[in-house]
């Protein structure tokens, strides 16, 4: 019965089936990398038309507002997004680096083909994911000054981060 099958080899006879679950998780990994990024650019970018209403970009970029024209509410919005930028720059780079070494990690252990290098996989796929949709909806909650909501999509994406350490360290040692 398929209800009694552990959740990684319903995954793996029906999405990936000729396909190593290493070789996705690579595959995953990439393609989340490629999403984050593209929200840290969006948030950093965010910050750029910030600074621009607010007057904080550098003195030879004419085209922003004068300090004259400048609202306490540009100000604020500007110390926001700088916040966020900051907060990406605390958590973002350092669980990247976790997931791609975490990611060596299992397709080196999976490199025998055994069941549990598939549960390592598995395990990394969804808390890079989780990983990731905590970060998106991070910057959105924090843009949106939701203090409670963000610090519980803060938390979980740092557990998030845990995981994906300890679970590539337990992999390491499952090395052929």
């Amino acid at each position: 019965m398929i209800l009694s099958q552990p959740i990684y080899h319903i995954i793996t006879n029906t999405i990936m089936s000729d396909i190593s679950a290493s070789t996705q998780a690579i595959r995953a990994t990439a393609i989340l990398s490629l999403l984050l990024w593209t929200k840290v650019l969006a948030v950093n970018t965010g910050l750029g038309g910030a600074k621009n209403n607010a007057g904080g970009r550098a003195p030879e970029d004419t085209y922003q507002k004068s300090s004259n024209d400048v609202t306490d509410e540009a100000k604020v919005a500007q110390d926001r997004a700088q916040r966020m930028v900051n907060n990406d720059l605390e958590n973002i780079p350092y669980t990247m680096a976790l997931a791609w070494g975490s990611v060596y990690c299992i397709s080196a252990a999976d490199r025998g083909g055994t069941e549990v290098g598939e549960s390592y996989a598995l395990a990394h796929i969804v808390m890079y994911s989780v990983f990731v949709a905590c970060r998106i909806a991070h910057s959105v909650v924090y843009s949106r000054g939701w203090s409670t909501a963000r610090s519980l999509v803060w938390a979980v994406g740092v557990l998030c981060s845990f995981g994906i350490a300890i679970n590539g360290a337990i992999a390491s040692f499952k090395i052929p």
